[in-house]
């Protein structure tokens, strides 16, 4: 090829890429709103929600009043503008609905309490359960001060949803984060509007309290609908097969108290765990399988079938068959994801629009943000929407090719059917791995089998079979219907066991941050909408930018110690990566069962550095990681002469003046500075030593934060 053939041929596609980034459909604008929601879950400090929307509103007016002119004469710079509208929105919706679902907060610190209010709904926790309480009434609190929802443990007591509940318990306001950059129990606890946790420390009673008899129509309306739940819930678990009982009530009404955690675990690691949570899996065979079992029964009626487009009477009832579901299942905000799709799909109907198109699964996206913001940075709305996206885009492009398969004989009907629930397996399983891996630091390895022999049998059996004997509870026939339900669950059962019990089941690898899973996301949605507009080289980028934040994640530095807020230290043994040197064996468990999990290593042994790695006398204990000196000291006497010999200082009982911490030339950290700003992570570097805080000043600037 010559050089001029050579040149021209790369302007073309130079030229080509820029008009394909260019030329954006309304997808997305969408994309940018969530980029929004992303960038305030970012930001250094709580943003004035009212500065946002006058910010926005300001905009938007600018926009609105120069669109004309713009869009004939710089029509790249007006849609570069409306990205970054959209993208203004998104923050500013956060922002508002954070200062909208604002709630008291209970202290940190342990305190009695008489508590009155109604149980709305109950969770196990090993041999106790957990009590989610509507608060009406605290003693000695004010109305402002008192928390919207606690949710108390105890041992079960006969008490169930909808009773009303008198108990005292010991509460504190939310957990901070066990390990830096992990979970933050504070932050979920705040948008669910749980302001105390705690523990039983009387026997409950029946509340008499005059305020639960007072409520509005809203909290009397999910009240009848939680009674209702957890009544339908009770009865399927006493006509089900024992066996499966608590997986039939889960499947159903969304309760899981009832699930053995051996099934639950086994379930996990076969890469079933989908199966337990209500999304758009469960809304779509239950409001899909309503819609075509209408649309089947009205095709029966001549007259009308040849007058009317009767799938629109069965998208009708397609649609409230999904807000039944919606009630029944407790209406989470995976459920609520799941409704919201299928009426798309429903609504699309009626319109006469494609009813499955990336536009509908984009559009139902952004009504969820709209409504949860703060479901972006969750895992299983990442994993959601990942799997629906890629099924879309992979079954628009096979449709393309399959379009002329017509008057197929029985076999290969039954061939097609065996390959599309295979490609429907490994696609899904294929978009969500990345992200389970991302969030939970493992993945299934040997998934996709599972899903390939479980999830016929969860479609054609068990989830019709548990629709139907919900539709047979007026006559008194459920159980049969359960019967047949326990079977396929039998069968699912089989199988999870089966496939975890394998030595390769399961992959551990290491965890990753809030950035890498950030471009991996942007990467991931990028690459799914240039597939589906057919953009031939926009797509590679959304590829490099996959490729990008998986060699971000794989060259990740590990933490090499780990301080609990506690004081409770642990730290990697020099060399080796699989001995974790601790001070004592117990002591902070989950925060350190964490840090394993993060480093992935879950093989690891966990010995004590006293005798072994570490010089060690009554008041102290002195060692070295990467060529610094540490000592760990359990006396304030010690400090002075610590500090002159050591890297670091961990000083783990009572703590010294700021006198003291300013005198000493290593890093330093004693009982207070751990319980104010949480466990650390010690990075030792070769000319430094690098501390990160669990409960960092950025962190306590949020609503969040404390």
């Amino acid at each position: 090829m010559s050089k001029d053939k050579l040149g021209n041929y790369q302007k073309s596609d130079i030229e080509e890429l820029s008009h394909e980034t260019h030329n954006i459909g309304f997808e997305w604008f969408l994309v940018a709103y969530g980029i929004g929601i992303a960038l305030y879950f970012a930001w250094y400090t709580e943003p004035l929600y009212w500065l946002c929307l006058l910010v926005s509103l300001g905009a938007c007016l600018g926009y609105f009043s120069l669109q004309k002119h713009w869009q004939y004469t710089r029509p790249k710079t007006s849609t570069a503008i409306l990205l970054c509208i959209f993208c203004l929105l998104g923050f500013s919706r956060s922002a508002l609905h954070t200062h909208a679902v604002h709630a008291p907060v209970l202290p940190d610190y342990e305190r009695s309490y008489s508590v009155d209010g109604w149980i709305e709904k109950t969770d196990k926790a090993g041999p106790l359960q957990h009590f989610y309480i509507r608060v009406h009434d605290i003693k000695n609190l004010s109305d402002e001060n008192t928390p919207y929802r606690v949710r108390i443990r105890l041992k079960p007591r006969g008490f169930v949803t909808g009773d009303n509940i008198h108990i005292r318990a010991v509460l504190s306001g939310p957990r901070i984060p066990a390990l830096v950059g992990g979970y933050d129990p504070a932050r979920a606890a705040y948008f669910n509007r749980i302001g105390g946790f705690g523990f039983a420390i009387s026997r409950p009673k029946i509340s008499n309290n005059d305020s639960l008899e007072t409520m509005g129509i809203w909290e009397s309306a999910t009240r009848m609908i939680a009674v209702s739940r957890a009544r339908l819930s009770k009865r399927i678990q006493e006509r089900a097969p024992p066996k499966t009982a608590g997986l039939q009530a889960a499947l159903l009404t969304g309760d899981r108290s009832a699930i053995p955690e051996a099934q639950e675990q086994s379930l996990r690691d076969a890469g079933l765990a989908h199966l337990l949570a209500i999304s758009g899996l469960h809304m779509g065979l239950l409001a899909g399988g309503a819609y075509s079992f209408a649309a089947f029964l009205f095709s029966l009626i001549g007259p009308l079938a040849r007058r009317y487009d009767m799938r629109k009477a069965a998208a009708i009832i397609g649609a409230l068959t999904a807000f039944a579901y919606l009630l029944m299942s407790g209406a989470s905000v995976s459920t609520q994801r799941a409704f919201i799709m299928a009426v798309i799909v429903f609504a699309a109907i009626l319109l006469n629009r494609r009813a499955v198109s990336l536009r509908s699964v984009a559009l139902a996206a952004v009504i969820t943000l709209v409504i949860h913001p703060e479901s972006l940075i969750n895992a299983g709305f990442q994993m959601s929407f990942a799997a629906t996206a890629a099924l879309v885009v992979v079954y628009r492009r096979w449709s393309m090719k399959r379009e002329y398969l017509t008057g197929l004989r029985p076999f290969s009907r039954m061939k097609n059917t065996i390959v599309g629930v295979s490609v429907t397996s490994f696609v899904a399983g294929t978009a969500t791995a990345g992200f389970a891996a991302l969030h939970f630091h493992r993945f299934a390895r040997l998934g996709f089998f599972a899903n390939l022999f479980a999830m016929p049998v969860f479609t054609f059996i068990v989830m019709p079979a548990g629709f139907i004997s919900v539709l047979l509870i007026p006559f008194g026939l459920d159980g049969y219907g359960l019967k047949v339900m326990g079977l396929g669950l039998d069968f699912v059962l089989m199988v999870s066991d089966w496939v975890s019990g394998q030595n390769a089941a399961l992959v551990h690898i290491k965890g990753a941050n809030a950035y890498v899973i950030s471009l991996f996301s942007l990467g991931f949605t990028w690459l799914c909408l240039s597939v589906y507009e057919g953009r031939r080289y926009a797509k590679y980028i959304g590829i490099v930018l996959m490729s990008v934040s998986c060699i971000v994640w794989f060259n990740l530095e590990r933490a090499d110690m780990r301080v609990s807020d506690s004081a409770r230290v642990a730290f990697w043994e020099s060399g080796d990566v699989n001995i974790l040197r601790v001070d004592r064996k117990r002591g902070d468990g989950y925060g350190r069962a964490r840090f394993i999990e993060r480093a992935g290593q879950v093989d690891t042994e966990i010995q004590t550095y006293i005798d072994t790695s570490a010089h060690c006398d009554e008041q102290a204990c002195i060692f070295e990681i990467k060529g610094k000196i540490i000592t760990i000291v359990s006396e304030p006497e010690g400090v002075r002469e610590a500090c002159l010999n050591s890297d670091l200082v961990i000083l783990t009982q009572r703590s010294v003046g700021l006198k003291t911490q300013g005198m000493c030339k290593a890093k330093f950290l004693d009982p207070q500075t751990l319980h104010n700003g949480g466990a650390r992570d010690i990075y030792f570097r070769k000319d430094d030593i690098l501390i990160r805080s669990v409960n960092s000043k950025r962190r306590k600037q949020r609503p969040w934060g404390h």
